[in-house]
């Protein structure tokens, strides 16, 4: 999951509609699709839905995090909740807004 060349949203208790998903079919598959999210305190999000992302064959989403502002490395994951792992998957489009605001909060 990189974030170079993608326009982002940026997030104030977003819902999950409110995502602005593209197409990346070209790399990850056919329906592949990914949103970004540029949070206030320095957090980048990018949520997924692809062939090799966790939960995808059950319709679910993928989430990970980016803190390039704390870092200072470019598309440097991280795990700011305490997942365990630097993604998220499994993830109903409510639980991609729940993660969201937690992640907002920090």
């Amino acid at each position: 999951m990189t974030k170079a060349g993608h326009s982002q949203t940026r997030l104030i208790s977003m819902t999950f509609k409110e995502l602005k998903f593209r197409d990346i079919s070209d790399t990850h598959g056919e329906g592949a699709r990914q949103a970004y999210v540029d949070l206030e305190n320095g957090y980048d999000v990018s949520v997924v839905k692809h062939k090799g992302s966790y939960g995808s064959e059950k319709g679910l989403y993928e989430m990970g995090v980016f803190d390039n502002q704390r870092i200072g490395s470019y598309d440097t994951m991280c795990d700011p909740l305490g997942w365990g792992d630097t993604v998220k998957g499994w993830l109903t489009p409510e639980d991609v807004e729940k993660e969201l605001k937690l992640l907002e909060q920090l």
